[in-house]
């Protein structure tokens, strides 16, 4: 008999499958939720408003035609995804939930909101910003010089003076850091950091090394060098070293000088290492130097040497950040960089992060009149790097009274970017630019 199996085939053909299919269940159609609006119940709040932490209600609109909704996911800042059950079995509607957002730092954060369905659809991904503010409306700090038609990029004070260099070969001294002398230098080359020790002034920039015995008032030519531009110098009595990027040899650079310029050697260097030197100190017989790197991969690292000629390598942190400045407060040394991020050391060999209360400054110049910590800096490079300004003023500076395990944070004038930081004849000394991409130097003061 072969009447069985021939209406079994039948029925197989009919329903358009196989054996293997028979009687399965049909898959259902695919309803993605989709967020139509969201609103946040507060979108800023002051620096450490709530004792740090502040409740924030967001308002979800949804619409789901699959009438299985589940759940709302939030992303926070710091990567944090906190799950609240959603069990909707309606096309459109509006609920809300709270969460918890921290005020102990300053900047722009942004909360990542998502909703998926019991099958685990997702919606597409919508953002809201939500921004800690600073109290800065004074400000300690005058305006002394504003509208150079170059950006200045360090200053010192030698005892006597206070010298500060920048671009197009600019040097300018003050004996008040209130009124300001421009000096011949001999040279339009940019000019990228200065240190002195006694009467010897040296300053360098792109393929130039440059010193004065005299307060600044004049300058000679020590060195010049084919495609490497310096950015970090500092003297001892019988040594001068200075730190950059080579560009011909795709290499971070170390030279040092035993006769006070007059003769120098290349003592070390990193080909291909894509990071260079940055800033450079002489403390109680060890050097320490700063570097930025152009490999995310490369952390953040400062160099350590006992003779300026055989360096140590230290990783302070796995994450990549940019060191811009380096100081010894009489106490320890303190390295501070891009992301807010700040070091100290008693020894120069271990390192503690120093937690800070602003998210977006790149730290670039730093002193101490030795009671307090100055940094200063301007705001992170992405900013501008993507065309757009911060929603609000961030505070570009930072002062510490205890070595920085507390800060007090201040502005100097809008989105003025400080390169360099001094203290002499009781006042700070701020020398930069009145923008981080503006070009134009400024110079302020603070008592």
């Amino acid at each position: 008999m072969r009447t069985l199996p021939f209406l079994l085939t039948l029925v197989l053909a009919a329903c358009g499958g196989n054996g293997d299919d028979f009687g399965a269940t049909p898959k259902p159609i695919q309803h993605v939720p989709e967020i139509l609006n969201l609103d946040l119940s507060l979108d800023s709040a002051l620096y450490m408003e709530g004792d740090g932490n502040v409740v924030v209600t967001a308002e979800v609109t949804f619409r789901d035609t699959g009438l299985d909704l589940q759940t709302l996911w939030v992303r926070m800042p710091d990567g944090v995804n906190i799950e609240f059950g959603e069990p909707f079995a309606t096309e459109t509607g509006t609920f809300s939930e709270n969460f918890v957002m921290s005020t102990a730092k300053i900047g722009a954060f942004t909360v990542e909101f998502w909703l998926v369905d019991k099958a685990g659809d997702s919606s597409d991904h919508r953002t809201a910003d939500f921004n800690v503010v600073g109290d800065v409306q004074g400000s300690d700090w005058t305006s002394r010089l504003t509208g150079l038609p170059y950006a200045l990029n360090d200053v010192i004070w030698d005892g006597s003076v206070f010298v500060a260099v920048g671009g197009s070969g600019a040097i300018l001294t003050s004996s008040d850091g209130i009124d300001w002398l421009a000096r011949d230098s001999g040279t339009d080359a940019n000019l990228n950091a200065i240190a002195a020790y006694g009467s010897d002034i040296f300053a360098v920039g792109n393929e130039i090394v440059l010193l004065s015995t005299n307060h600044g008032e004049s300058w000679v030519t020590k060195d010049t060098l084919s495609a490497v531009n310096l950015h970090a110098v500092v003297v001892n009595s019988s040594q001068v070293v200075v730190g950059g990027f080579s560009y011909g040899l795709a290499a971070a650079l170390i030279r040092i000088s035993e006769d006070r310029g007059d003769t120098w050697q290349a003592v070390d260097s990193w080909p291909a290492a894509a990071y260079f030197f940055t800033d450079l100190i002489y403390r109680d017989g060890l050097f320490v130097a700063t570097t930025d790197s152009s490999i995310s991969s490369n952390g953040a690292r400062v160099k350590v040497s006992h003779d300026g000629k055989s360096w140590n390598e230290i990783i302070v942190r796995d994450v990549t950040a940019g060191l811009y400045a380096v100081i010894h407060d009489g106490n320890q040394f303190i390295v501070a960089g891009g992301k807010s991020t700040v070091f100290t050391s008693f020894d120069g060999f271990n390192w503690t992060e120093r937690q800070t209360p602003v998210e977006d400054v790149d730290y670039l110049s730093a002193a101490s009149n030795g009671s307090k910590l100055v940094l200063a800096g301007g705001i992170s490079w992405w900013y501008w790097w993507g065309g757009t300004i911060p929603p609000f003023e961030i505070p570009v500076g930072i002062a510490s009274v205890n070595g920085g395990e507390n800060w007090e944070i201040f502005n100097i004038d809008g989105h003025f970017e400080s390169r360099g930081i001094a203290w002499g004849n009781g006042r700070f000394v701020s020398v930069g630019q009145s923008t981080p991409i503006s070009g134009e130097g400024a110079i302020y003061t603070a008592d």
